[in-house]
């Protein structure tokens, strides 16, 4: 069969195969299909970042460091910021497009005051509604979700090692739906990780 070009979707109630034809017996080889399930016979190769709302791959981010400040402006890829809790530090995200991933990585501990970290959300975005973040109350595990509308999610640690997020931490800001942020997190503590609580908000 010749090479086809077509402009619209290609459907078929039974899938897909990709195959080969030895050229001296003539035999079908079936190397991938594509069905409900996709099994491939090769390697695979993604263009772009990976992510459904959870934890993306890094591969090609790009990193940029961003001094601790009272108002930092994160770009899309890896931003290495050395909050301390020594001064308030209100850091906007990048517009909320999809495909974007914005990554938070704490590059020191944060035992140095308990001035909060804020992580607003710019123009009209907002949070994914229904969005967890981990946190502390008594030295217990707690969690907040985000409601609808929510544009700002805020770290307040305790002057003290033993805060939840610290050297190693990470939390990902992934965009699915146009104006709006998923977020995920993997937090390392120095300490017994009791304090510091995180909380979204309007």
């Amino acid at each position: 069969m010749g090479n086809s070009t077509f402009s619209g979707p290609v459907r078929s109630q039974n899938g897909f195969e990709d195959i080969t034809v030895a050229t001296t017996t003539g035999v079908e080889t079936t190397n991938s299909t594509y069905g409900t399930n996709a099994t491939i016979g090769g390697d695979l190769t993604v263009a772009g970042s990976v992510f459904s709302g959870g934890m993306p791959t890094l591969g090609g981010l790009t990193v940029t460091a961003k001094a601790t400040s009272g108002t930092v402006t994160y770009v899309a890829g890896i931003n290495i910021n050395p909050f301390t809790g020594g001064a308030q530090q209100v850091t906007t995200l990048p517009a909320a497009t999809v495909g974007v991933v914005c990554i938070h990585a704490q590059s020191v501990d944060t035992t140095g005051g308990t001035s909060f970290l804020s992580f607003d959300c710019a123009g009209s975005d907002a949070y994914e509604t229904g969005s967890i973040i981990e946190s502390r109350t008594s030295s217990a595990v707690t969690f907040d979700a985000s409601t609808a509308g929510e544009t700002l999610l805020k770290f307040t640690p305790a002057n003290a090692t033993t805060n939840l997020m610290s050297i190693g931490s990470y939390i990902y800001f992934t965009c699915t739906t146009a104006g709006l942020w998923n977020v995920s997190y993997n937090f390392q503590h120095l300490g017994a990780g009791t304090t510091g609580t995180f909380a979204f908000a309007a």
